[in-house]
């Protein structure tokens, strides 16, 4: 890997439980990191179902190894949130290479 492929901007959050007035659990993200990293879109296609169609893609990050990166965190790219699918670990934590899908608001 090349670090000169580390060319796009990114922000990483990671996820959070805390609870609100009434004790119930809420899920909120605080700010992790902002790091460079290299960007790869993989596929992209249309779901349609009752609710209409559902546009998705996969896209590739690679950035340098950070241990505080895991499943509980969300990327932002170009004011895009990706949802977390798999990181791979590359050499001896040198790199990571992390499959994301566009976030979906539930």
């Amino acid at each position: 890997m090349y670090t000169s492929t580390l060319d796009k901007s990114i922000t990483i959050d990671k996820e959070t439980t805390s609870t609100n007035t009434l004790g119930t659990p809420v899920e909120t993200y605080y700010f992790l990191k902002e790091t460079y990293a290299g960007v790869w879109l993989k596929s992209g296609s249309t779901d349609y179902s009752t609710d209409g169609a559902l546009p998705y893609s996969y896209v590739e990050f690679i950035i340098r190894y950070d241990e505080r990166v895991n499943y509980k965190c969300r990327i932002q790219y170009e004011n895009q949130y990706y949802r977390i699918n798999h990181i791979y670990v590359v050499g001896r934590k040198d790199w990571m290479r992390i499959q994301a899908v566009v976030w979906e608001d539930e």
